[in-house]
């Protein structure tokens, strides 16, 4: 599990693609403290599994699935990641909750800067949108954020950034029409889901009587 406060944006050392499966070695530096091969780390909000350590050095194995949902399948040597480690039993959870299970990505249709924030303006998938609400939990590119406001008929959301989100995120470079991952707030996820279930077994119930 995860929290959404990543610990920074570290490089991209080198990202190569064999029989479908991404090889990504990322300069993870002192994150690398007690990290051992197996151990899970978000990477851009992807639970991704170390296959090797080497010093600042941790490369993880990407499957062709997961590069087809994600941003991952665009990094180049010299792109730079959010990263998280895992969260351990005890530990403040700062944002929320968080699988690494990304959902989808999503389009920004508009980021703008002022002296005190960014303003970064989102487009989600249709099929998502039930699970977004105005001050409802998101995780972009692995941050965990609220949103600001959420139109249900277009899709488009919006988040604001505070200074220290930027400076420590990768965030700070999006652009119109950059990519973003995202997932859903599992609670979210949890009842919506439950709920449709619930309406759709009464609606059938009604249709047999």
């Amino acid at each position: 599990m995860f929290s959404g406060i990543v610990a920074g944006a570290f490089k991209v050392r080198s990202c190569t693609t064999t029989n479908g499966i991404q090889r990504l070695v990322l300069e993870l530096r002192d994150l690398t403290k007690n990290l051992e091969i197996g151990a899970s780390v978000a990477v851009n909000g992807v639970c991704l599994t170390a296959v090797a350590v080497e010093d600042a050095l941790v490369s993880f194995e990407v499957i062709q699935a997961t590069l087809n949902q994600t941003n991952l399948r665009f990094l180049s040597p010299n792109d730079y990641v959010n990263v998280e480690r895992s969260a351990k039993l005890g530990d403040e959870i700062g944002g929320h909750l968080l699988s690494g299970h990304i959902a989808d990505v999503a389009e920004v249709v508009q980021a703008r800067q002022s002296a005190m924030e960014r303003s970064i303006s989102f487009i989600v998938p249709e099929e998502w949108r039930n699970y977004f609400h105005t001050k409802g939990y998101i995780a972009l590119d692995g941050v965990s954020l609220t949103i600001a406001s959420f139109n249900h008929e277009t899709g488009v959301g919006v988040v604001n950034l505070i200074p220290e989100t930027l400076r420590l995120t990768t965030l700070q470079n999006v652009q119109t029409s950059t990519l973003l991952n995202f997932e859903v707030d599992p609670t979210t996820l949890a009842v919506v889901d439950s709920i449709e279930r619930l309406l759709e077994s009464k609606l059938a119930a009604l249709k047999t009587k």
